[in-house]
């Protein structure tokens, strides 16, 4: 089901069969171009000395990273050498740039602004992926009878991504997650009153379509592939869309690095900027970010095809990213520590110089 933002429900897109869909657009809003230019006029990778180390999770969300080092696009503006270095979560992406066995992370906003209230040490030089209508779905199975207003009910334990959860202080009873938080705001907006009592259960995302099939969770919170394969293996439908209504092209993710690192390389970092806008830019013609995907995200060529992708944004919208830090804090509090200072957008962005 499809919440739009008065709440009323939309067709679901389950019993129609399966097609490429991909939504690739450019984000709008109060924007911060990132736009590609000419190569820089500095030595290549400006003041780094050495590889430029991008830490990733393997998903949909870093492809164009993946896009860049393929087509040539970082030695195109000057980085001559970039080593793509996977990581389990947001949280260990982020600890590898603080402690600086990365240069730039690839991380889910909800991970980057609470780290942002504990270090103060961030700079977000891209964004990364936005969402659009599917990309991030409550499923369940095809003879279940699940409704969104059921997910609140006790016995209903609904399964939620590992992979980006935030380190909440025991016994808090907000959303664990960025997407937890989407998910829990349209479904506020359905029912018209508190929903953040959801029996979450956190696993990775393979394991959740197991767990669904095994009748161990009655729902899963989940994105690319594992939404194709979760329909398509088990005939999975959808109870709600997580990303729709008031949630509707959230940010997700984007590109950070410290603050010394964006200072003492002003070079690298437009390079990076310019490289992945023009990746980022490919990737709304058709076809294009399906080629990286069994490598970025570890799918094969089907699910590639047939999985719905979001927003690769060629600018970053700091209306958009304001949008997410109201749905950590005014919406969900407790998802940003109690007390900490409250990151400033502004603050954190930094605009290209090429």
């Amino acid at each position: 089901m499809r919440l739009d933002p008065a709440g009323t429900s939309q067709p679901t897109r389950s019993g129609r069969p399966r097609a490429a869909r991909c939504a690739l657009v450019a984000a709008s809003g109060l924007a911060v171009a990132l736009v590609a230019g000419c190569g820089s006029s500095s030595s290549p990778g400006g003041a780094v000395g050495g590889p430029v180390t991008i830490a990733v999770v393997n998903d949909v969300n870093d492809a164009p990273i993946y896009l860049a080092q393929k087509d040539g696009l970082f030695k195109a503006e000057g980085l001559n050498d970039v080593v793509i270095k996977p990581y389990a979560t947001a949280s260990d992406e982020l600890s590898a740039v603080e402690s600086a066995q990365a240069d730039i992370a690839g991380a889910d906003y909800g991970n980057i602004f609470y780290q942002q209230t504990q270090s103060n040490n961030l700079k977000i030089l891209a964004d990364g992926y936005d969402a659009t209508q599917g990309v991030l779905e409550i499923l369940t199975l095809p003879h279940s009878t699940l409704q969104p207003q059921d997910l609140t009910n006790q016995g209903i334990t609904v399964g939620l991504p590992d992979n980006d959860l935030l380190p909440l202080p025991k016994g808090s009873d907000a959303p664990p997650s960025l997407d937890a938080a989407a998910a829990t705001e349209v479904l506020e907006t359905y029912l018209e009153s508190a929903a953040q009592n959801i029996s979450w259960r956190a696993l990775p995302q393979q394991k959740e379509i197991s767990e669904l099939a095994d009748g161990q969770v009655q729902a899963i919170l989940v994105g690319e592939p594992y939404i194709y394969e979760a329909e398509s293996k088990y005939g999975a439908v959808e109870v709600m869309d997580a990303c729709s209504g008031s949630t509707a092209n959230l940010p997700l993710s984007g590109y950070v690095s410290t603050s010394a690192w964006a200072k003492d390389n002003p070079a690298a970092v437009a390079d990076f900027q310019a490289a992945l806008a023009k990746a980022q830019a490919d990737a709304s013609m058709t076809g294009v970010i399906q080629r990286v995907l069994p490598t970025a995200a570890h799918m094969d060529a089907e699910d590639a095809d047939l999985s719905t992708i979001g927003t690769y944004p060629t600018n970053t919208s700091t209306q958009g990213l304001n949008r997410v830090l109201n749905l950590l804090n005014n919406d969900f509090p407790g998802l940003l520590p109690q007390g900490a200072p409250i990151p400033r957008v502004g603050q954190m962005l930094v605009t290209s110089t090429k």
